[in-house]
């Protein structure tokens, strides 16, 4: 995909609404307890309408470039991951005039003890949608969930991913390819381009991003 000038603003926009934030000295701790000189949270990009807007309208025109027959059916749900993935799975569902549906990390232990929350009308093609894929694991899970319920699963995706070559053969063995509006190497190269991150930063990403990947 073609970074046009609008996902060049976008990239701009993560910085400015903190939606990525850089630490060299010292770096953010994660919960794994690892230390990373990159700290992603997309979950900010709902917080500020005109970003939001912004991409939702690229992701959801790039979903339509790839699946231009099933849209045509006008029978598309997107099922987003609980709970990242719900809020960028309702925005496309509002972009498209779709149903949305949400999917548990596991049943509830009441009621109808669901994993699948909302109504998916028969022969739909479901489309679930995450914030950031980084080991695949939870989309993946909800795409099983949801097949489990009988229904066809079109598409994993996401805003962004960090390309990793283990997680991409977790897609293939599901014969189905994860859509990304970014890949976070792009991300930091549009970012090294803007001067939004320094020559340093850059080099400590990158060498991150490898060992994320070993």
């Amino acid at each position: 995909m073609i970074l046009n000038s609008e996902l060049q603003e976008i990239v701009q926009g993560f910085f400015e609404a903190k939606v990525i934030q850089i630490k060299t000295n010292p770096m953010f701790k994660l919960t794994s307890g690892k230390e990373s000189p990159v700290y992603i949270d997309h979950r900010k990009i709902f917080s500020h309408p005109s970003l939001r807007k912004k991409v939702i309208k690229n992701l959801g025109e790039y979903l339509r470039e790839q699946f231009s027959k099933q849209f045509q059916s006008e029978n598309i749900v997107f099922a987003g991951t609980a709970t990242a993935g719900i809020a960028p799975a309702y925005a496309l569902a509002e972009y498209f005039n779709c149903g949305f549906i949400y999917v548990r990390s596991k049943a509830k232990d009441y009621g109808l003890n669901s994993v699948v929350e909302g109504f998916i009308p028969a022969g739909a093609y479901v489309i679930v949608v995450d914030d950031m894929v980084t080991t695949g694991g939870s989309i993946l899970q909800a795409c099983e969930y949801v097949r489990k319920e009988g229904f066809q699963v079109l598409a994993s995706v996401s805003i962004s991913q960090h390309e990793f070559k283990k997680v991409g053969e977790k897609f293939s063995l599901q014969n189905k390819p994860l859509y990304s509006l970014f890949k976070t190497s792009e991300i930091f190269d549009i970012a090294y381009g803007k001067n939004l991150i320094s020559g340093h930063e850059m080099k400590l990403i990158m060498e991150w991003l490898t060992q994320l990947d070993e």
